[in-house]
């Protein structure tokens, strides 16, 4: 967790493995690092409240954890808050597809309802099953302010959020960070921004008269106006802050050709996860979030790359182009480190050639086949096909497209700047044991992600981060040619960013 004691013996752990393997510091003023000022909010529970109340004025109960969870990134440690609740379908304004929730309607100082995912439209408009970023909660979040309101409480479903209840209540269990700007000050923010459950989802529209189910269809309507519910979210929300000096953490090995070498292929990894629970501690329990998955095993796949193409070096293969292995901050916060990086790059975006993302490497064993999340984005993928193929495996599209995955990583902001951005991983059909295996190994991990149950298990076998390892590294080999040029495909929405 950034800002913890056990942030700073990653992080210095980090350095010295990349000077083991022999890499140059890339990082601020020639350091090994990068500092990211980050502002640190935590919600006092017991001394916030939140409430629902009807139009004749009674008051509900609305608790934190069961039927909601959140905070409030604007300025100051106490928030009040006496707002009308409404519903705006999925929060979508998208032009391009002719598509606009907050048409005619006012949110301003209001609070908004959305479901999370893109609309499920018929004609495909959204891209069919695969998500687009309008269905990100981030989205919501930034519509949501653009729009002026006060708050947004974004409508979880597990299908459509690709996970249950526990990760968005186990992210705002504790304490959450954002990136503050170049005086130190914090970005304009909305009052409130978190999740509700779906329960209590359905519980409110019952009480106007509906069903969570018949919000879906409303949501749905070509004549859906957003509109308010008739109730208000009235309550306090107590914070307390800390601002934290954080860090990524970059290392570089040179390309042998002086008019290339300043051109670069990035590898990005995420050294943080989700740090501690207090209160699971605090019960007997086990509340240590190791992360060892997610993603301890991405940043000894990106360390073990760097140390292949130091051992190509050292042996007379050095690549024209250079390599540059950035290990971010504060993924698991909104891809901080990452957004941070794009914004301020230690070298021109203009010189880097793609980047290739390793965020929890297979841990169970080698597979028949490679799954590219956010398949058709960039021309990286026939020589993935092609690469992939001299190792025996298949190539195949993200087999659970409607997740979004591509952009809950840290190459997203990359693509966001156009540069042309690679995130894959083994499939789960195993060679020892076919898809069945692999869907319930697969099943396992689900139940693990962000609890304190991904930690190491020594019967894991890393034959199959071998594979993908291996990958990346003859991806790399390839290029770090000065004649490799990968762009985006014209369908991709990233193209022409750059």
């Amino acid at each position: 967790m950034p800002g913890s004691e056990g942030a700073a013996q990653a992080v210095g752990e980090l350095v010295a493995a990349m000077e083991a393997i022999g890499l140059e510091p890339a990082g601020d003023g020639g350091g090994w690092t990068q500092a990211v000022s980050l502002r640190g909010v935590s919600l006092d529970r017991a001394a916030s409240r939140l409430e629902i109340v009807s139009a004749g004025g009674a008051a509900g109960a609305f608790a934190f954890a069961q039927d909601w969870v959140g905070t409030s990134f604007a300025a100051g440690t106490a928030r009040s808050l006496d707002a009308e609740l409404v519903f705006v379908g999925y929060g979508v304004s998208a032009p391009e597809y002719d598509w606009d929730d907050y048409a005619g309607v006012d949110v301003r100082g209001k609070v908004v309802l959305a479901f999370v995912g893109d609309p499920p439209t018929e004609d495909g408009r959204f891209g069919g099953p695969a998500m687009t970023y309008y269905g990100r909660w981030t989205y919501k979040f930034e519509r949501a302010l653009e729009a002026g309101a006060a708050g947004c409480l974004v409508i979880h479903e597990d299908a459509p959020a690709s996970y249950g209840w526990n990760v968005p209540t186990t992210s705002y269990s504790g304490e959450r960070f954002h990136v503050l700007d170049g005086e130190g000050q914090p970005p304009p923010a909305l009052d409130l921004r978190g999740w509700i459950s779906a329960g209590a989802t359905d519980a409110l529209a019952k009480a106007q008269g509906a069903s969570l189910e018949q919000w879906h269809a409303q949501a749905m309507a070509p004549e859906f106006a957003a509109a308010p519910l008739g109730v208000r979210l009235r309550g306090e929300l107590r914070t307390s802050e800390r601002q934290i000096a954080d860090v990524n953490v970059l290392g570089r090995l040179p390309g042998s050709d002086p008019e290339h070498a300043d051109e670069a292929v990035f590898v990005t990894a995420h050294w943080d996860h989700m740090g501690t629970d207090a209160d699971k501690l605090a019960a007997g329990e086990d509340g240590i979030y190791n992360g060892a998955v997610d993603n301890a095993s991405g940043i000894a796949g990106m360390l073990g790359v760097a140390a292949q193409l130091r051992a190509d070096q050292l042996a007379g293969e050095a690549l024209p182009r250079s390599a540059v292995f950035l290990a971010t901050t504060a993924e698991e916060q909104g891809l901080l480190g990452s957004r941070y990086f794009v914004a301020n790059p230690t070298l021109p975006l203009d010189d880097v050639v793609a980047v290739i993302n390793i965020d929890s490497m297979n841990v169970f064993g080698q597979t028949r086949a490679v799954e590219i999340v956010g398949w058709g984005q960039t021309t990286l993928e026939e020589r993935v096909v092609a690469l992939a193929g001299e190792q025996g495996r298949a190539v195949i599209p993200d087999r659970h497209p409607a997740s979004g995955g591509f952009y809950r990583s840290d190459h997203f902001p990359f693509a966001l700047a156009g540069v042309p951005a690679l995130y894959f991983h083994s499939s789960l059909d195993m060679v020892e044991g076919g898809t069945a295996a692999g869907d319930a190994l697969g099943a396992g991990m689900r139940e693990r992600y962000h609890t304190p149950a991904d930690e190491f298990d020594p019967t894991w076998s890393f034959e199959g981060a071998l594979q993908d390892a291996q990958l990346v590294v003859a991806l790399i080999r390839q290029l770090g040619q000065p004649d490799a040029t990968p762009r985006y495909k014209p369908e991709s929405e990233f193209a022409g960013k750059r």
